[in-house]
């Protein structure tokens, strides 16, 4: 029989956290919340809890660092991270390292053993959401298919700013699906089987149809040198026709290519075949921008960089959040941006949150900016009312801001 592991419980939000904890708490278990991937790995090799962990963020930890730490952790620990794309990776490390037992999503965990180890032993992690509802994978293939096929998906939109004017210059294409019993879900919901699946790949390319369409709208309402980006995954980058798909939606909507950057992942863009790098480069060629999204958080080669065709990065939030209160994460900023310049490329932070974070990154020059200082993703509607727009402190939400008619 395979030795008992600790248990990983990832929660969507900390309101989940707060009700996961008192359930915990009831049954007389010890808890502790810590607010970093550092603190964690301080308190792992002095102290020993039931519950671990609310809301830790991996910033430049890999799952493999923490292995050893959880591997000394009573087979009843049961470590609680908040959803994301970096708790995914952690997750995916440390699952194939076998540092944990399973790996869950509340609040079914009377039911939950028998779904999560077939899940592990497939080699993938326990589906949140859709495996609850439909109860195995193949119903969530079909719920998936009948989003594509009656297009029930929509587009939200998070501004991007010029850090220095304060003008909005673009923004984020993020995607939403409107499932009819679930509500709206998040990419995190659902992104993992659509690239399983290949259904990226037409959700792909409706988002980018949608987007194109709405930044030719909003060019047309008076917000010169806007540009609209959208994500691309590695699977639309390897299917080949993407280049096609591209000019074909520039043409439909009739929009400019250098309105439309393109976003693709740190590894995605390292892992990428040489023929998959000439797509980019004749996409670059034609006009389009090309950004390497959460850029820090992989394992590249710095070197390799300025062989890549891009025109800029986007500094991980991870950073910007401690860039004002950890001298080593300011140190990193400074560092990437003072690299990427040189390279005579734009930088992009993400997850700018404080005035403070705004105020260090318009000191390093940084470019552009988007967080929720400057605004939540959101439908399309609230800023056709800006085309006048900027930052202001007193704006909170520059997104749904619009300077008096002149």
């Amino acid at each position: 029989m395979a030795e008992k592991r600790a248990r990983l419980l990832i929660v969507d939000d900390e309101s989940q956290i707060r009700d996961v904890l008192h359930d915990f708490l009831s049954q007389s278990y010890d808890c502790v919340a810590l607010n970093s991937g550092e603190d964690a790995l301080a308190l792992l090799s002095t102290e020993s809890f039931d519950v671990i962990i609310s809301d830790i963020t991996m910033a430049r930890m890999s799952g493999l660092e923490m292995v050893p730490h959880i591997l000394n952790l009573s087979p009843e620990t049961v470590i609680i991270m908040i959803s994301g794309r970096r708790t995914i990776e952690f997750a995916i490390d440390a699952m194939r390292a076998g540092a944990f037992d399973y790996i869950t999503k509340p609040f079914d965990l009377s039911e939950v053993d028998a779904a999560v180890r077939r899940a592990l032993d497939q080699g993938q992690l326990f589906r949140d959401k859709l495996t609850r509802v439909s109860g195995n994978d193949e119903n969530s293939v079909k719920q998936l298919r009948r989003a594509v096929d009656n297009e029930e998906f929509v587009v939200y939109y998070q501004p991007q700013v010029d850090i220095e004017s304060g003008n909005i210059v673009g923004a984020e294409a993020l995607v939403r699906w409107k499932h009819p019993e679930l509500g709206l879900l998040a990419p995190a919901d659902f992104i993992l089987l659509a690239e399983e699946t290949g259904l990226i790949v037409p959700i792909g390319a409706w988002v980018l149809r949608m987007a194109c369409a709405q930044a030719r709208k909003w060019r047309e309402a008076g917000l010169l040198g806007f540009r609209i980006a959208v994500n691309v995954s590695p699977r639309q980058l390897q299917q080949g026709n993407l280049r096609e798909t591209i000019v074909q939606t520039l043409n439909e909507t009739e929009l400019e290519p250098d309105c439309l950057e393109l976003e693709l992942t740190e590894t995605s863009m390292m892992q990428n075949a040489e023929s998959e790098v000439e797509i980019l480069t004749s996409l670059r060629e034609m006009g389009l921008k090309i950004a390497i999204d959460d850029f820090g958080t992989g394992y590249s080669s710095l070197g390799y960089l300025k062989n890549l065709p891009i025109d800029s990065v986007k500094l991980d939030q991870s950073f910007v959040k401690s860039a004002t209160t950890d001298p080593d994460d300011a140190a990193l900023v400074m560092a990437i941006v003072t690299l990427a310049h040189n390279l005579r490329l734009k930088v992009i932070a993400e997850g700018i949150e404080t005035e403070d974070q705004l105020k260090f990154l318009r000191l390093l020059r940084c470019d552009r900016g988007q967080g929720y200082l400057f605004g939540k993703p959101a439908p399309a509607d609230p800023i056709e009312e800006t085309r006048h727009a900027r930052y202001l402190p007193e704006a909170r939400y520059v997104w749904s801001y619009s300077l008096p008619p002149t």
